[in-house]
């Protein structure tokens, strides 16, 4: 693949920040805010702060691989002397070395994102909370590059040739793919329809990262953990991901995030967006005025994927009929979805597959709208780093909460008993003697709960 950093036409780009035009330099500049944006191995680094999520990345990764390590000492643990059944002997070695080495490969393979950097603890940023979108874990969707890249061809072949249909026989033009993933549909895409240029986006540098490699030709080794493994030898698999061949010039890669998506007003004669618009944190209606704005009068909306919205607020868990007249107040015309059931993640190492029913669309560009402007407007207080931080009274309450959830914890050493953290409580008036072994048996309860689950989540998902 051509080196992107050098061919990438910066007039797609904007500052995802303040939307002011980039400056080429040894890091991408934004001439009107001077923010400075570094590279990843290359690729533009391109969130609205840079620098958080750099870091915050960074505690995702190191809590990954903090993970794989503790289920390879839990597999290791399980061997004990009344563990005699040769079969389960077996399943646990495998997994406990399989655990240890994916964690070696996964390092590496980040290893230009972390870049040597000791990032603060996971805990940290889990307490703070994060920027990142919300689902959007590191190993979100980590199956799909075993598909994209090994066992898929049939699914691969399926995606592509619905997208392909939906683009019909004018030529893409300049091309944006949001929401890359792994990879494999911007890799059909380049190959078949020759995009000039075609963009790839996506949040996730685990994918990005990988699909650098890919497209360069070079090989990946990286383990699969099937969720219903076929046998034992199933339940951790090293697989060999590669490419047919290296892709042609004129593919881009870019780590941004969709709803601070750092792209020129009109830069795009196509907007590409597989299984995106229904994980976004992002309401659609917005979103989709943002397609708008991406696109060259006359553009095309490519969107193809599940309609399966998850957002908090029901109002927001839209019907099909309700994309489509979302679609068209976003100025969008010609809107037919199709519907098609395809196979879905049929892994041939497990026995958990599934059908999906893809709903597929192409809308037009008929007309502009108002651009929605940035995700949210913050006070000054939160965008400048130097304002003082009022004290709300929301803030005050969340204050006393998490010092009352941190003392309870404080008093946990490996010493007292239930009844003697409850006697503290009382002796300290924050209880009645009524309430405290309650309420004490009740946040411990839920502490080991938290604890089980975290442990039982498997070593890559």
């Amino acid at each position: 693949m051509a080196n992107p950093a050098r061919l990438l036409p910066l007039g797609l780009l904007c500052c995802p920040r303040c939307r002011g035009p980039l400056e080429d330099a040894r890091a991408l500049t934004c001439a009107s805010c001077a923010t400075e944006y570094p590279r990843i191995d290359g690729l533009p680094w391109l969130f609205a702060d840079p620098a958080r999520a750099l870091g915050e990345w960074r505690a995702r990764i190191h809590g990954f691989l903090a993970g794989l390590d503790m289920q390879a000492q839990r597999y290791r643990a399980a061997l004990g002397d009344d563990v005699t059944r040769p079969a389960t002997r077996t399943r646990l070695k495998l997994l406990a070395a399989s655990c240890t080495d994916h964690a070696r490969r996964v390092r590496a393979l980040l290893a230009p994102v972390m870049d040597g950097a000791v990032a603060a603890a996971p805990e940290v940023y889990a307490a703070l909370g994060t920027s990142l979108p919300g689902g959007q874990g590191l190993a979100s969707y980590y199956a799909n590059l075993h598909r994209d890249w090994c066992w898929g061809d049939t699914e691969n072949a399926t995606a592509y040739r619905i997208v392909d249909t939906a683009l019909g026989p004018q030529p893409p033009g300049r091309t944006l793919l949001l929401g890359a993933g792994a990879g494999r549909l911007a890799y059909d895409l380049m190959c078949s329809r020759r995009p000039e240029p075609l963009v790839a986006a996506d949040v996730n540098p685990l994918f990005l990262c990988a699909v650098q490699q890919l497209f360069a030709g070079e090989r990946l080794e990286l383990y699969e953990f099937p969720l219903a493994p076929r046998g034992i030898d199933s339940h951790a698999i090293l697989r060999t991901l590669q490419a047919p061949q290296p892709v042609p010039d004129g593919c881009h890669l870019v780590f941004a995030d969709a709803s601070r998506a750092p792209f020129a007003a009109g830069a795009f004669d196509t907007v590409i967006t597989p299984w995106l618009i229904d994980v976004l944190d992002e309401d659609f209606a917005t979103f989709a005025m943002r397609v708008n704005g991406w696109l060259k009068p006359g553009g095309r909306w490519i969107n193809t994927g599940s309609l399966a919205f998850g957002s908090d607020d029901p109002a927001r868990r839209y019907a099909l009929e309700e994309v489509v007249a979302i679609a068209a107040a976003a100025g969008f015309g010609g809107i037919e979805p199709r519907e098609e059931t395809v196979p879905y993640l049929c892994s041939p190492a497990s026995r958990h597959g599934r059908l999906e029913t893809v709903v597929t669309f192409a809308g037009t560009k008929l007309e502009s709208v108002t651009d929605p402007g940035p995700p949210r407007r913050v006070p000054e207080w939160l965008q400048s780093t130097d304002v003082p931080v009022p004290l709300l009274p929301d803030l005050q309450g969340r204050q006393l909460e998490l010092r009352v959830l941190s003392y309870v914890a404080s008093l946990v050493d490996g010493q007292r008993s239930i009844r003697d953290v409850a006697r503290v409580l009382v002796e300290r008036r924050l209880m009645t003697a009524e309430e405290a072994e309650p309420a004490v048996r009740e946040f411990l309860t839920r502490m080991y709960d938290e604890a089980r689950t975290r442990a039982s989540t498997g070593p890559a998902l």
